[in-house]
């Protein structure tokens, strides 16, 4: 990756709308030159455009991530929470674990409905993370 395309990177993830004009000005570049490498670094870097919400200002205040170990099912298990509205990332771990499930809620309450729903359609270990905040969030880039 070249280090102009690290920067466009940079001020795509900063969540602001996209101002290629904007964009050309600060790194120098025309235009024209950075809309071809902004659909450039979408087709080859990206996996998908989207925002970062703050769910507690949305009214869901129960976020946790939650680390699966199932000895076995485990793609039924995937597919049983896959298009699970409250299910928002899962990730496949290490560690004696073998998922990790985040979770958003609109409270506690509704967390622990949905822990018990799933512990009673599968035979696994359950330790959950409650997440309080973030300090940081998708920021890095190489």
């Amino acid at each position: 990756m070249k280090q102009k395309e690290k920067e466009i990177i940079r001020m795509m993830r900063t969540g602001k709308r996209l101002n290629i004009s904007k964009i050309a000005r600060q790194i120098g570049m025309p235009i024209s030159t950075v809309n071809d490498a902004i659909k450039r670094i979408e087709k080859k870097y990206m996996i998908k455009r989207s925002s970062l919400l703050d769910y507690s200002n949305l009214g869901y205040s129960a976020n946790a991530l939650v680390a699966v170990k199932i000895s076995s099912g485990k793609q039924e298990f995937l597919d049983y929470i896959k298009d699970m509205k409250f299910v928002n990332s899962i990730y496949h771990i290490n560690s004696g674990y073998d998922f990790l499930v985040d979770v958003v809620f609109k409270d506690v309450s509704k967390l622990k409905f949905w822990i018990e729903e799933v512990k009673r359609h599968f035979d696994l270990e359950l330790n959950v993370f409650h997440i309080f905040g973030a300090e940081e969030k998708e920021r890095w880039v190489p």
